[in-house]
């Protein structure tokens, strides 16, 4: 009984932790696709495959305002945020290019419930910092 007791509990373990691990490799897969049709498109080159960043979207503050407007201009749905739920993630990926102060640019992409509902480019050393997808002034 106390084995059977172990081994249940085990696989429980084990099937919650490999759920996580499939929830975040599928946001890794997505954001990736969406990355890769962006710099296609735009003429961007990836510095790595690999996600430089990843946060939580805070819906509340004036960030989100810039990343919403940046995300619409470049050409995804005011509904999907105006909809957008508590299951957010932000995920960035480094371009090659460099911004006109030599500061790196990031390509970020906001994921809610498995599905890209926005992007945008991060400029550091810019206030605020954000820009349309298809927007090249900040460019170097």
């Amino acid at each position: 009984m106390i084995l059977l007791s172990f081994i249940t509990t085990t696989l429980l373990i084990a099937g919650c932790s490999s759920s996580k691990d499939i929830q975040d490799f599928s946001i890794e897969e997505i954001s990736l696709k969406e990355a890769k049709k962006i710099t296609s498109e735009q003429g961007y080159t990836l510095k790595s495959e690999t996600l430089t960043e990843s946060d939580i979207m805070i819906g509340d503050s004036n960030v989100f305002d810039f990343i919403k407007e940046a995300s619409i201009e470049g050409g995804y749905s005011k509904d999907d945020f105006d909809s957008i739920t508590e299951d957010r993630k932000i995920v960035g990926y480094e371009l090659e290019e460099k911004s006109k102060i030599d500061e790196p640019i990031m390509l970020c992409m906001v994921i809610d419930q498995g599905k890209v509902i926005g992007a945008y480019l991060e400029y550091a050393g810019y206030m605020p910092g954000f820009g349309p997808i298809n927007s090249k002034e900040n460019f170097k």
